[in-house]
This record gives C-alpha cells, structure tokens and sequence, in this order.
C-alpha cells in the first residue's frame, strides 16, 4: 500500500542584474554587463553529494545527515512539517510506504528545494498478520459462496477444498445429521445462522452466515394430478378400469400453477403384484387418445407407482436415471408427482412409462406375423404365486424359469402359434450356448446386457432374478436386456432376505437361484472384460452421480415427500414382511435417506474393486 505525501517544492531563487548604463556625450552610445549567479549550481553539486549519504530504505527510526559545510543549511520536511532533530520517525505497519521528504538546502540566503524518496520496509510480524487477514476474509467469501441464501430443503454440507484450510460447519439452531443441514418445514420464514470455524495458518477463527429456511407455503409445488372417477367410483382391482378425468398442473418458480392437461377423458384402475396389497395403492391410468405426460412424447397408458414399501421415495428414480445415464434403449420416465383421487391427497408418486412395445418406449417391431419379429418378454418367477396352471399370461419355460410374452399379445389379430415357438426356440438356444460356453456373441447384444447388470447390481434388486426381468429383441436383431424395472424392494430394502443377502457386499444377480444367465455370463473372460471396460467408462459420470442423484431426487421433492409422510405415517413404526429390521430402525426420513445413501456409497466401492479384479 503505497500513501502519497504531497511535496511543496520551494523554490527561492534570486536573480540579480546589474545593468550599467553611462552617456558618452561625445558618441551617446549605451553598454551592457550581466553577472551569472552561481549559487543553484553549488546548492545542485551539495545535494547530488548529499543523496549519497541518504539511506534508501529504513526499519526503525533514523537522523538524517546534517551539513559538515557552515555556509550551507539543511532542513527536512514530511508533509510539510519539519523534522524536529533531523529525526525520521518509523511507523510498524504490515506493508512497504514510500515517503517523499522535502529537503530544503540554503546558501548565502538562497534556498533551492529538493524531493527525495525513502522506502519506510514493513513489519514484518504486521506483514503476515496482514496477509492471514486477508486469507481468511478470502476463505470466509469462498463458504459464503457455497452457502445459499434460502434452503428449500435438506442441504448437504460442501467439502471445501480450500488449500490449507479447514472448514468445519455447525449450528446450534437446527440439526446437522450426516453433513446435511435438516429442513425444519417452518410456518413462517425462520433464520439460522450458521457457524463457520477456519483453522488456517495454525489459527483459528469463527464467523457466522444466516441462512432462511423457507416457509412451508413458498415450497416449491411438483407437478400435480386430480382425478375424478365417475361418480366418485372408487378404485378396487386391477382388472377393471374405473372411468373418469384427468387434470394435471406444472408449477413455475414462483409457484404459479401452469395447467398441463385440462379435463382429459380416462381410465384407472390397480397396479403392481406385491405393491397391489400395501396400503398406498399403485394405479395404472389409460387414456382414450395419446397424451403428453409431462413427457416430449404422447402415449395412451402410464404408470403411478406409490414406492410404498421404499421410505425414501427415490429408489427408483435413482435407478431409472442410471440406466437414461447409461443410455440404454429405453428408461422408463421419472416424474414426481402429488396424487389427488375425488379431492383426497395420496400421496407423493412417480409418474413413469408402461413398460410396453411403442416407438417411444421398447420401439421393436409390432403387429407382424413374421415369426422373427419385435419380441417383448418377462422373465417371471411369480408365476409360481399365483399358480402355473391357473395363470392367464402367455408364457413358456426353460429349465424352470418362466418367460411371459408380452409383446406379441396372445390377443392380437396377427400372433400365431409361431412367434410362440420362435422366441422358445431362442430363449432356449441363448440359455443353451451360454451353460456350455459357446460363442454367445451371434445372439445377444453383450452391451445390452452389461449395462442392464450394473444397474441391478448398483442397486442390489431383489427383483433382478424374480421378476419384473424384462428382454426384447427386435426383427432379425439379437436378444437385449431391458428396460430396468421395480427397485422399490432393493439397496438393502428387503425384509424376506436372510441376513447375509441385505448387506452392501457380495454379488447377487448371478446367483445360480436368482438370475443363471448372469450366471453364466460372468464366467466368460471376454464378458468379464467388456463388463470391466464399461464400468471403468461409465463409474465417474454415471456409477457416481447415482450416489449423488439420492440427495438431489430427495431434495426436489421435499414439499411433496413432507405431505406424503404426513398423510403415510410410517417411518420407523411400519411392519410387514418386507420390511427389514434395519430399516425398521430408523426412525426419521434423514436416517432412511442416509441409509440409501450409504448402502449404495459401499457397494459401489466393493463392486469397484471386484470388477477390477475379475
């Protein structure tokens, strides 16, 4: 820091003429004689020998140097204050200063001033107390940055990295659970300042930022859907359709409903297998025309699933996610919304696809009789619930596992006995090729089939080898695996498991009782290279943001998923057989979120390290 003294340079110079005039009366002409003055150029040659007895710098107070000459006089000035003794006196400060004295030389009474600047050198223990000041007001603005002004949600601590630096984030005003700052869903806008600890430089300090936390009523609203049955029906099987219509609002950031669907003629009825007998009911809604489902695309059947059994809601949307991350062929849509039926609020749902044949979902060809057509099949263990003997679907077996057709329909004008034996044949010829290590590579889409595992095996579904396994294949392609479906019951929410199985670690799709293809598959090295190139490629971009995806789904949701636990009290008091008893434990929305979280944070390393070794 640099402080400009202003310097008043005096200059007294005397000049002296003499001008001799003398009249000749005989010429009447006139001379001139001047005289030089050489005092300034004495006073120049005093100073010049002067500047070098001046020191150029100093750190503690000094005498500047007095005339050795009797006829010339020095005086010194600082800001146009004279320097009593000669003495320039050091101020401590944490920064260099230039000071420009004045000094004034006299001689034979004339005096010429002169400017010369001395550096005045920085304490140096002020110095570096300067420089932390600094550092620290620079980390105090580099948290603030992080910090938002408003919370709208939970909100997860950053990990600063700030070199040198260690940040700890506290509060005595609200609850901090597993570094993330708990959402109190206040009536009225409710401040809490947070506080901030810096350990820099073997120093500590403490610095407080207030942070809102938003009033319940500026939440912000997801999308939200009403339905009103005819005559307030009410919704009771899966078999049969209740009729009735449709509204369905979007919000924009100021909570301005925006109205998406007005008054749309429908259908609804029950969902699900084991989803159909928890209280908070899934619902399958069908529409007379194609219709935009908060969706870039129209079709006629959606999905409301109530992720009853998942307490915190976002299981599967995490998975859907990864396997859009993935880029697989289909996945199906993840929307949040709240539920409305003949005015009764239901509950937080996630609107999503029909898993079915289309152009916009599982796009194989349809409506042919070409036996090599568009296939769409279930591997379904259920099945065996619900009876072989007695079930409607259309289906076939191999080595024990059923395999439902789903597409083509048994009931549609252009399937004949031939797809049903062609799509046997080649179920039978992949499971075949695969037990005895043949050339599996003329008849799956190997990639397919990797991408499909390391979702299932991310999220550790239970359902990976049970049901919900979906396949297709289009004309004349090979077989692929997908789309993902059903992870409400995964990620260690599971309480029909055996101990040893709900844990984070350890394979399970290939489990000769679960899913055998896999099985089999993970016992080819060239499968077990292509599974270990894929993982590698996708773990930062797509494996890790799934972890990260927990918190971000749950915090876009925090109004809704509010609402949902109000009306479904059910954390930590719920039972029932898919329940486990970790699960059970918990207590709060926090805990199941951090469960989630930590289950996947685990599993994804071990898987990490096992695939690496395979």
């Amino acid at each position: 820091m640099m402080k400009k003294i202003t310097l008043l340079l005096l200059f007294v110079g005397l000049s002296v003429s003499i001008l001799a005039c003398s009249s000749l009366s005989s010429t009447n002409q006139t001379t001139n004689t001047t005289t030089i003055d050489e005092r300034p150029g004495l006073i120049d040659v005093f100073f010049n020998n002067l500047v070098e007895t001046l020191p150029p710098e100093f750190s503690s107070d000094i005498i500047l140097p007095t005339s050795e000459d009797e006829e010339y006089d020095i005086e010194y000035y600082l800001e146009d204050i004279l320097l009593e003794n000669n003495q320039l006196t050091y101020i401590a400060q944490g920064f260099d200063e230039t000071l420009e004295v004045e000094i004034v030389i006299s001689y034979e009474n004339y005096s010429k001033t002169f400017t010369y600047e001395i550096l005045m050198l920085r304490d140096e223990d002020l110095y570096n107390e300067e420089l932390t000041n600094q550092r620290f007001s620079e980390i105090f603005d580099e948290v603030k940055d992080f910090i938002p002004e408003v919370l709208v949600s939970d909100y997860t601590i950053p990990e600063f990295d700030i070199t040198g630096a260690d940040i700890t984030v506290s509060t005595s005003e609200a609850t901090i659970f597993n570094n993330r700052l708990i959402f109190t869903f206040p009536e009225y806008d409710e401040e809490v300042n947070l506080d901030i600890e810096i350990e820099y430089n073997r120093e500590t300090r403490n610095y407080q930022i207030p942070v809102i936390f938003s009033s319940f009523s500026n939440l912000p609203k997801i999308p939200e859907i009403y339905i009103l049955t005819d005559e307030f029906a009410p919704i009771e099987t899966k078999e049969d359709y209740v009729y009735g219509y449709l509204d369905m609002f979007s919000y924009d950031d100021y909570n301005n409903s925006i109205l998406e669907l007005g008054g749309i003629r429908m259908r609804i009825k029950l969902r699900g297998n084991s989803t159909l007998f928890m209280p908070k009911k899934p619902y399958k809604i069908k529409f007379d025309e194609k219709q935009n489902m908060l969706s870039d695309y129209q079709e006629k059947e959606w999905v409301l699933l109530a992720n009853f059994a998942d307490q915190t809601l976002v299981r599967n949307a995490v998975a859907y996610q990864m396997a859009d991350d993935l880029d697989m062929d289909f996945s199906p849509m993840v929307r949040f919304v709240d539920l409305y039926i003949n005015n009764v609020y239901q509950g937080n749902y996630l609107l999503s696809d029909q898993i079915e044949v289309s152009t916009n979902r599982v796009d194989v060809e349809e409506k042919s009789p070409n036996m090599d057509t568009g296939y769409l099949i279930e591997f379904d263990k259920r099945l065996y619930d619900e009876g072989l003997e007695v079930t409607e679907e259309n289906f076939f077996l191999i080595e024990g596992i059923p395999f439902v057709i789903k597409s083509p329909d048994i009931e549609d004008d252009h399937y004949n006995n031939d797809h049903y034996l062609f799509i046997e044949s080649y179920m039978r010829t992949v499971y075949d090729t695969l037990r005895d290590k043949e050339d599996y590579s003329i008849y799956i889409d190997e990639a397919s089939f990797i991408d499909w595992f390391i979702v299932s095996e991310v999220m550790k579904n239970v359902d990976s080898g049970y049901s919900s396994v979906y396949f297709h294949k289009d004309a004349g392609g090979l077989l692929k695996m997908g789309p993902v479906w059903d992870f409400d019951l995964s990620s260690g929410n599971y309480g029909h498991l055996q101990e040893d199985l709900r844990g984070p670690i350890g394979w399970y799709t290939p489990r000769p009782e679960k899913n055998v293809f896999f099985m089999y598959l993970l016992e080819y090295e060239e499968f077990q290279n292509a599974l270990k190139a894929r993982w590698n490629e996708v773990y930062e971009t797509v494996i890790l943001q799934a972890l990260e995806n927990v918190y971000l789904f749950a915090d876009s949701i925090a109004r809704s998923r509010s609402m949902n636990f109000d009306m479904w009290d059910i954390i930590g008091t719920y039972e029932d057989w898919f329940i486990s008893p970790e699960i059970l434990a918990l207590d709060t929305y926090e805990e199941q979120l951090f469960f989630l979280y930590d289950f996947l944070d685990t599993r994804i390393a071990w898987l990490n390290q096992e695939i690496n070794l395979l």
